[in-house]
């Protein structure tokens, strides 16, 4: 199936894109998402996104415009989906 990610902030710059299509698995995970793409992207994108921990902590996900919560990073991706992952801005 083809999804759609966008990558915000910090995670743009250590993709080097702003969005891509990624061809994924019938019924893969956001989890399974975020596999692919630290192999993909390498120990750059670990740091920030580390499947093997909890990576939801810290990090923006959304899918389809809704906004995921570190437990829900099990949930199927939809074939045709926008999923956008960065790192919320702070300061004030």
């Amino acid at each position: 199936m083809r999804i759609k990610v966008s990558y915000l902030s910090i995670l743009r710059d250590v993709t080097h894109v702003s969005e891509e299509y990624l061809e994924l698995p019938q019924r893969s995970t956001v989890k399974d998402l975020v596999a692919l793409l630290v192999k993909k992207y390498g120990e750059g994108l670990k740091s920030f996104l580390d499947p093997g921990t909890d990576m939801g902590q810290g990090i923006l996900v959304t899918l389809n415009g809704e906004l995921l919560s570190s437990n829900e990073m099990e949930r199927v991706i939809p074939e045709g989906s926008e999923v956008l992952i960065g790192i919320p801005p702070f300061g004030g």
